[in-house]
Protein backbone atom coordinates (compact mmCIF):
# COMPACT_ATOMS: atom_id res chain seq x y z
CA UNK A 1 0.00 0.00 0.00
CA UNK A 2 1.20 3.40 -0.76
CA UNK A 3 0.13 5.09 2.00
CA UNK A 4 -0.76 3.69 5.96
CA UNK A 5 -4.50 2.68 6.45
CA UNK A 6 -5.67 5.96 8.87
CA UNK A 7 -8.87 7.41 9.49
CA UNK A 8 -8.29 11.07 8.48
CA UNK A 9 -4.92 10.03 6.50
CA UNK A 10 -4.82 10.71 2.65
CA UNK A 11 -7.56 9.12 0.47
CA UNK A 12 -5.54 6.14 0.00
CA UNK A 13 -4.95 5.69 3.61
CA UNK A 14 -8.85 6.18 4.21
CA UNK A 15 -9.74 3.43 1.52
CA UNK A 16 -7.33 1.20 2.53
CA UNK A 17 -9.29 0.77 6.04
CA UNK A 18 -12.40 -0.29 4.14
CA UNK A 19 -10.30 -2.06 1.68
CA UNK A 20 -8.62 -4.29 4.85
CA UNK A 21 -11.79 -4.96 6.89
CA UNK A 22 -14.19 -6.37 4.10
CA UNK A 23 -11.26 -8.90 2.85
CA UNK A 24 -11.12 -9.70 6.69
CA UNK A 25 -14.61 -9.83 6.99
CA UNK A 26 -14.72 -12.34 4.32
CA UNK A 27 -12.46 -14.59 6.12
CA UNK A 28 -9.23 -13.80 3.88
CA UNK A 29 -5.80 -13.90 6.11
CA UNK A 30 -4.16 -10.30 5.26
CA UNK A 31 -0.68 -9.18 5.32
CA UNK A 32 -0.98 -5.61 4.86
CA UNK A 33 2.93 -3.49 4.24
CA UNK A 34 1.96 0.09 3.86
CA UNK A 35 4.72 2.63 3.09
CA UNK A 36 4.78 5.92 5.52
CA UNK A 37 6.75 8.47 3.51
CA UNK A 38 8.28 12.64 3.78
CA UNK A 39 4.24 13.57 2.89
CA UNK A 40 2.53 10.69 4.55
CA UNK A 41 -0.16 12.35 7.33
CA UNK A 42 0.74 11.61 11.03
CA UNK A 43 -1.37 8.89 12.96
CA UNK A 44 -1.81 5.22 13.96
CA UNK A 45 -2.99 2.59 12.17
CA UNK A 46 -6.42 0.82 13.84
CA UNK A 47 -5.15 -1.57 16.18
CA UNK A 48 -7.46 -4.09 14.33
CA UNK A 49 -5.88 -4.20 11.29
CA UNK A 50 -2.98 -6.31 9.92
CA UNK A 51 -0.57 -3.65 8.56
CA UNK A 52 2.55 -3.12 8.71
CA UNK A 53 4.28 0.33 8.17
CA UNK A 54 7.68 0.47 6.84
CA UNK A 55 9.32 4.40 6.62
CA UNK A 56 10.90 4.94 3.03
CA UNK A 57 13.17 7.87 2.63
CA UNK A 58 12.80 10.16 -0.90
CA UNK A 59 15.04 9.24 -2.70
CA UNK A 60 18.60 11.67 -3.60
CA UNK A 61 18.66 13.80 -6.57
CA UNK A 62 20.68 11.33 -8.69
CA UNK A 63 18.38 8.42 -7.61
CA UNK A 64 15.38 10.22 -8.15
CA UNK A 65 16.69 11.37 -11.89
CA UNK A 66 17.43 8.24 -12.60
CA UNK A 67 14.31 6.61 -11.47
CA UNK A 68 12.33 8.55 -13.83
CA UNK A 69 14.06 7.03 -16.79
CA UNK A 70 14.26 3.31 -15.27
CA UNK A 71 11.15 2.71 -12.97
CA UNK A 72 8.63 6.10 -13.11
CA UNK A 73 6.87 6.54 -9.80
CA UNK A 74 9.19 3.66 -8.63
CA UNK A 75 9.73 5.53 -4.66
CA UNK A 76 9.02 2.33 -3.37
CA UNK A 77 11.80 0.69 -4.95
CA UNK A 78 14.50 -0.49 -2.17
CA UNK A 79 14.20 -1.90 0.99
CA UNK A 80 10.47 -1.62 1.01
CA UNK A 81 9.68 -3.72 -1.96
CA UNK A 82 12.30 -6.30 -0.70
CA UNK A 83 10.02 -6.17 2.63
CA UNK A 84 7.34 -7.08 0.01
CA UNK A 85 8.95 -9.80 -1.84
CA UNK A 86 9.88 -11.52 1.80
CA UNK A 87 6.56 -11.46 3.02
CA UNK A 88 5.80 -12.44 -0.36
CA UNK A 89 7.24 -15.97 0.25
CA UNK A 90 4.69 -16.88 2.57
CA UNK A 91 1.96 -15.88 0.81
CA UNK A 92 -0.93 -17.46 -2.12
CA UNK A 93 -0.94 -14.16 -3.63
CA UNK A 94 -0.14 -10.79 -3.99
CA UNK A 95 -2.42 -7.74 -4.00
CA UNK A 96 -0.54 -4.43 -5.26
CA UNK A 97 -2.87 -1.38 -4.45
CA UNK A 98 -2.50 1.58 -6.53
CA UNK A 99 0.41 2.07 -9.37
CA UNK A 100 3.26 3.18 -7.59
CA UNK A 101 3.66 -0.25 -5.99
CA UNK A 102 3.71 -1.97 -9.80
CA UNK A 103 7.85 -2.05 -9.18
CA UNK A 104 7.30 -4.31 -5.27
CA UNK A 105 5.97 -6.77 -7.97
CA UNK A 106 9.62 -7.43 -9.38
CA UNK A 107 11.05 -11.28 -8.76
CA UNK A 108 7.51 -12.45 -7.32
CA UNK A 109 6.71 -15.78 -8.11
CA UNK A 110 3.13 -15.39 -6.98
CA UNK A 111 -0.08 -14.89 -8.86
CA UNK A 112 -0.34 -10.97 -8.59
CA UNK A 113 -3.05 -8.05 -9.48
CA UNK A 114 -2.46 -4.48 -9.31
CA UNK A 115 -5.46 -2.19 -8.60
CA UNK A 116 -5.24 0.95 -10.54
CA UNK A 117 -7.45 3.69 -8.86
CA UNK A 118 -7.25 6.42 -11.51
CA UNK A 119 -5.39 6.54 -14.89
CA UNK A 120 -2.90 9.60 -15.32
CA UNK A 121 -4.04 10.82 -18.72
CA UNK A 122 -7.34 10.89 -17.87
CA UNK A 123 -7.20 13.35 -15.36
CA UNK A 124 -5.23 16.27 -17.09
CA UNK A 125 -3.80 16.79 -20.15
CA UNK A 126 0.23 16.09 -21.26
CA UNK A 127 0.59 19.90 -21.67
CA UNK A 128 3.62 21.67 -23.47
CA UNK A 129 6.45 18.94 -23.45
CA UNK A 130 8.69 21.48 -21.65
CA UNK A 131 6.10 21.61 -18.39
CA UNK A 132 6.41 19.99 -15.54
CA UNK A 133 2.90 18.63 -15.97
CA UNK A 134 3.80 16.95 -19.13
CA UNK A 135 6.68 14.60 -17.16
CA UNK A 136 4.40 13.79 -14.14
CA UNK A 137 1.56 12.99 -16.56
CA UNK A 138 4.26 10.93 -18.81
CA UNK A 139 5.87 9.34 -15.94
CA UNK A 140 2.51 8.47 -14.58
CA UNK A 141 1.19 6.62 -17.54
CA UNK A 142 4.52 4.64 -18.18
CA UNK A 143 4.13 3.22 -14.94
CA UNK A 144 0.44 2.17 -15.80
CA UNK A 145 1.41 0.81 -18.76
CA UNK A 146 4.12 -1.18 -17.04
CA UNK A 147 1.28 -2.28 -14.38
CA UNK A 148 -0.62 -3.71 -17.45
CA UNK A 149 2.61 -5.46 -18.76
CA UNK A 150 4.01 -6.94 -15.74
CA UNK A 151 -0.17 -8.29 -14.56
CA UNK A 152 -2.01 -10.61 -15.93
CA UNK A 153 -4.49 -9.56 -13.10
CA UNK A 154 -5.73 -6.11 -13.14
CA UNK A 155 -8.19 -4.35 -11.11
CA UNK A 156 -9.89 -0.75 -11.64
CA UNK A 157 -12.18 1.51 -9.38
CA UNK A 158 -14.60 2.28 -12.00
CA UNK A 159 -15.76 0.92 -15.63
CA UNK A 160 -14.52 4.35 -16.90
CA UNK A 161 -11.31 2.85 -16.02
CA UNK A 162 -11.72 -0.63 -16.90
CA UNK A 163 -12.71 0.45 -20.39
CA UNK A 164 -9.80 2.55 -21.05
CA UNK A 165 -7.55 -0.58 -20.59
CA UNK A 166 -8.85 -2.55 -23.28
CA UNK A 167 -8.68 -6.24 -21.78
CA UNK A 168 -9.93 -7.87 -18.85
CA UNK A 169 -10.57 -6.15 -15.90
CA UNK A 170 -12.33 -6.42 -12.59
CA UNK A 171 -13.95 -3.83 -11.40
CA UNK A 172 -14.09 -3.21 -7.75
CA UNK A 173 -15.27 -0.04 -5.92
CA UNK A 174 -12.86 1.92 -3.23
CA UNK A 175 -14.82 1.72 0.42
CA UNK A 176 -15.33 3.68 3.79
CA UNK A 177 -15.46 2.37 6.61
CA UNK A 178 -18.86 2.98 7.93
CA UNK A 179 -18.35 3.00 11.61
CA UNK A 180 -15.93 6.14 11.43
CA UNK A 181 -18.54 8.93 9.62
CA UNK A 182 -21.26 9.81 11.92
CA UNK A 183 -24.21 10.94 10.22
CA UNK A 184 -24.77 14.50 9.57
CA UNK A 185 -27.59 16.48 11.18
CA UNK A 186 -29.11 18.55 7.81
CA UNK A 187 -30.28 21.26 9.83
CA UNK A 188 -30.15 24.67 10.53
CA UNK A 189 -28.60 27.09 8.41
CA UNK A 190 -27.84 25.14 4.68
CA UNK A 191 -24.72 24.75 3.75
CA UNK A 192 -22.81 23.62 0.66
CA UNK A 193 -19.76 23.00 0.98
CA UNK A 194 -16.82 21.11 -1.08
CA UNK A 195 -13.15 19.34 0.46
CA UNK A 196 -10.38 18.77 -1.56
CA UNK A 197 -6.32 19.43 -2.05
CA UNK A 198 -5.85 22.38 -4.02
CA UNK A 199 -2.89 21.55 -5.48
CA UNK A 200 -4.31 18.26 -7.45
CA UNK A 201 -5.01 20.12 -10.98
CA UNK A 202 -8.49 18.29 -11.14
CA UNK A 203 -9.53 19.51 -7.61
CA UNK A 204 -8.33 23.55 -8.93
CA UNK A 205 -10.77 22.93 -11.87
CA UNK A 206 -13.52 22.16 -9.84
CA UNK A 207 -13.41 24.27 -7.13
CA UNK A 208 -12.80 27.13 -9.86
CA UNK A 209 -16.10 25.97 -11.51
CA UNK A 210 -17.89 26.73 -8.49
CA UNK A 211 -16.34 29.99 -6.82
CA UNK A 212 -17.02 31.38 -10.55
CA UNK A 213 -19.90 29.44 -12.42
CA UNK A 214 -22.47 27.62 -9.99
CA UNK A 215 -22.43 29.37 -6.58
CA UNK A 216 -22.89 32.76 -8.00
CA UNK A 217 -26.09 31.18 -10.09
CA UNK A 218 -27.22 29.46 -6.90
CA UNK A 219 -30.61 31.13 -5.12
CA UNK A 220 -30.31 30.40 -1.89
CA UNK A 221 -29.85 33.66 -0.03
CA UNK A 222 -29.93 32.09 3.39
CA UNK A 223 -27.35 29.35 2.18
CA UNK A 224 -23.60 29.50 3.02
CA UNK A 225 -20.33 27.91 1.39
CA UNK A 226 -17.50 26.47 3.12
CA UNK A 227 -14.51 25.76 1.23
CA UNK A 228 -11.76 23.01 2.79
CA UNK A 229 -8.80 21.91 2.28
CA UNK A 230 -4.80 22.82 1.75
CA UNK A 231 -4.19 25.38 -0.58
CA UNK A 232 -8.05 26.21 -1.20
CA UNK A 233 -7.63 30.10 0.20
CA UNK A 234 -6.94 31.22 -2.69
CA UNK A 235 -10.22 30.31 -3.61
CA UNK A 236 -11.74 31.30 -0.41
CA UNK A 237 -11.51 28.53 1.30
CA UNK A 238 -10.61 27.94 4.78
CA UNK A 239 -7.20 25.93 4.63
CA UNK A 240 -6.49 22.46 5.81
CA UNK A 241 -8.52 21.23 8.32
CA UNK A 242 -7.59 18.67 10.71
CA UNK A 243 -10.66 16.00 10.00
CA UNK A 244 -12.66 15.91 6.94
CA UNK A 245 -15.12 13.84 9.06
CA UNK A 246 -15.92 16.86 10.73
CA UNK A 247 -16.30 19.29 7.98
CA UNK A 248 -19.21 17.19 6.54
CA UNK A 249 -20.54 16.98 9.86
CA UNK A 250 -21.49 20.61 8.85
CA UNK A 251 -22.31 20.87 5.20
CA UNK A 252 -26.10 20.07 3.76
CA UNK A 253 -24.60 19.35 0.36
CA UNK A 254 -21.39 18.17 -1.34
CA UNK A 255 -21.58 20.53 -4.56
CA UNK A 256 -18.94 19.10 -6.58
CA UNK A 257 -19.05 20.60 -10.01
CA UNK A 258 -15.73 18.46 -11.44
CA UNK A 259 -15.05 18.88 -15.08
CA UNK A 260 -12.40 15.98 -15.18
CA UNK A 261 -11.49 13.42 -13.39
CA UNK A 262 -11.04 9.78 -13.22
CA UNK A 263 -11.74 6.96 -10.99
CA UNK A 264 -13.78 6.91 -8.11
CA UNK A 265 -13.96 10.19 -5.67
CA UNK A 266 -13.21 9.72 -2.04
CA UNK A 267 -14.84 12.96 -1.32
CA UNK A 268 -18.05 11.43 -3.02
CA UNK A 269 -17.83 8.71 -0.56
CA UNK A 270 -17.58 10.59 2.53
CA UNK A 271 -20.40 12.24 1.67
CA UNK A 272 -22.60 9.19 0.84
CA UNK A 273 -21.49 7.93 4.16
CA UNK A 274 -22.19 10.88 6.31
CA UNK A 275 -25.59 10.89 5.06
CA UNK A 276 -24.92 14.38 2.54
CA UNK A 277 -26.57 14.42 -0.29
CA UNK A 278 -24.22 15.39 -3.45
CA UNK A 279 -24.76 17.59 -6.39
CA UNK A 280 -21.93 16.55 -8.88
CA UNK A 281 -20.66 15.58 -12.68
CA UNK A 282 -20.17 12.57 -14.06
CA UNK A 283 -16.47 13.12 -13.93
CA UNK A 284 -17.53 13.61 -10.04
CA UNK A 285 -19.77 10.33 -9.66
CA UNK A 286 -17.68 8.24 -11.33
CA UNK A 287 -18.28 4.73 -10.10
CA UNK A 288 -20.89 5.63 -8.26
CA UNK A 289 -24.16 3.72 -9.45
CA UNK A 290 -27.53 6.54 -9.58
CA UNK A 291 -29.11 6.84 -6.54
CA UNK A 292 -31.14 9.57 -4.93
CA UNK A 293 -28.82 10.56 -3.05
CA UNK A 294 -26.48 11.91 -6.00
CA UNK A 295 -27.78 13.96 -8.14
CA UNK A 296 -25.63 14.52 -11.44
CA UNK A 297 -25.66 17.25 -13.99
CA UNK A 298 -23.03 18.81 -16.09
CA UNK A 299 -23.99 22.49 -17.25
CA UNK A 300 -23.39 24.97 -14.17
CA UNK A 301 -26.79 26.53 -14.32
CA UNK A 302 -28.14 22.91 -13.46
CA UNK A 303 -25.80 21.96 -10.68
CA UNK A 304 -27.01 25.61 -9.62
CA UNK A 305 -30.20 24.75 -9.59
CA UNK A 306 -30.32 21.37 -8.05
CA UNK A 307 -27.89 22.97 -5.30
CA UNK A 308 -30.32 25.84 -4.82
CA UNK A 309 -33.32 23.33 -4.43
CA UNK A 310 -31.79 21.24 -1.56
CA UNK A 311 -30.82 24.24 0.31
CA UNK A 312 -33.84 25.60 0.47
CA UNK A 313 -35.89 22.07 1.19
CA UNK A 314 -35.07 20.80 4.76
CA UNK A 315 -36.99 17.75 3.53
CA UNK A 316 -35.97 17.13 0.55
CA UNK A 317 -31.83 17.39 1.58
CA UNK A 318 -33.22 14.55 4.14
CA UNK A 319 -34.41 12.57 1.76
CA UNK A 320 -31.59 12.34 -0.64
CA UNK A 321 -29.19 12.08 2.32
CA UNK A 322 -30.46 9.59 3.57
CA UNK A 323 -30.66 7.34 0.15
CA UNK A 324 -26.60 8.32 -0.28
CA UNK A 325 -26.91 6.85 3.18
CA UNK A 326 -28.25 3.99 2.30
CA UNK A 327 -26.96 3.43 -1.18
CA UNK A 328 -23.37 3.90 0.47
CA UNK A 329 -24.41 0.67 2.86
CA UNK A 330 -25.30 -1.27 0.13
CA UNK A 331 -22.44 -0.97 -2.33
CA UNK A 332 -19.79 1.02 -1.16
CA UNK A 333 -18.94 -0.60 2.76
CA UNK A 334 -16.35 -3.15 3.13
CA UNK A 335 -18.08 -6.21 2.55
CA UNK A 336 -20.15 -5.34 -0.59
CA UNK A 337 -17.40 -3.71 -2.04
CA UNK A 338 -14.51 -6.42 -1.97
CA UNK A 339 -16.80 -9.09 -3.29
CA UNK A 340 -15.13 -8.38 -6.62
CA UNK A 341 -12.30 -9.03 -4.96
CA UNK A 342 -12.72 -12.27 -3.54
CA UNK A 343 -14.10 -13.47 -7.26
CA UNK A 344 -11.16 -12.58 -8.71
CA UNK A 345 -8.98 -14.16 -5.81
CA UNK A 346 -10.84 -17.63 -5.97
CA UNK A 347 -9.86 -17.32 -9.90
CA UNK A 348 -6.43 -16.46 -9.59
CA UNK A 349 -5.55 -19.62 -6.98
CA UNK A 350 -7.21 -21.28 -9.40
Amino acid sequence: MTQPPLPEGGAPGRTAIGLLRGLVSHGVEVRAIAARRAFSVPGEVPADLPVEVVDVEPPGPMRARLQRVTRPLGELTGAFSERVREAAADADLVHLEETETVWCGEGVAKPSLVHLHYLARLDRGFGAPWNKQFREVLDASRAERTALRRNRWVVASSPVVASELRRDVVVAPLSLDPSLYRLALLDGPATAGLIGTAAWPPTAAALRTLVEEVWPRVKAPEASLIIAGRGTERFGGIGEVGSSREVFQRLSLLLFPLPRGSGMKVKVLEAMASGVPVVTTPAGAEGIEPSDGVIVETEPDRLAAAASELLTDEAARRERGGAARAEFERRYSPGPATEPLIELYRRMLA
